[in-house]
């Protein structure tokens, strides 16, 4: 394996450490938090907490139309990183 050094601001860094479990390096836990990020508010998401809103055949169609669009909504507010600008 190779390695690359990388420099992060101390806010980062922090925020870091703090997700860090014992024993867990760097490397792993920005691994195991870019995993989980990196599914997080897809399309695919969407449509799988979507799915009981199609089954129900409502006829109520701009009523699930916005609750589609609150779906993936949400999603993409969890997906959302902290930018630091320089």
């Amino acid at each position: 394996m190779s390695i690359k050094t990388i420099a992060v601001g101390t806010r980062t860094y922090d925020k870091l450490a703090h997700r860090k479990q014992p024993g867990e390096s760097f490397t792993k836990v920005i691994d195991r938090l870019l995993a989980t990020t990196a599914s997080a508010g897809t399309c695919a998401d969407a449509v799988r907490e979507a799915a009981a809103i199609w089954g129900s055949q409502s006829e109520n169609a701009s009523a699930d139309a916005d609750k589609m669009e609150k779906v993936i909504r949400d999603n993409r507010r969890q997906a959302r990183w902290d930018i630091e600008t320089p």
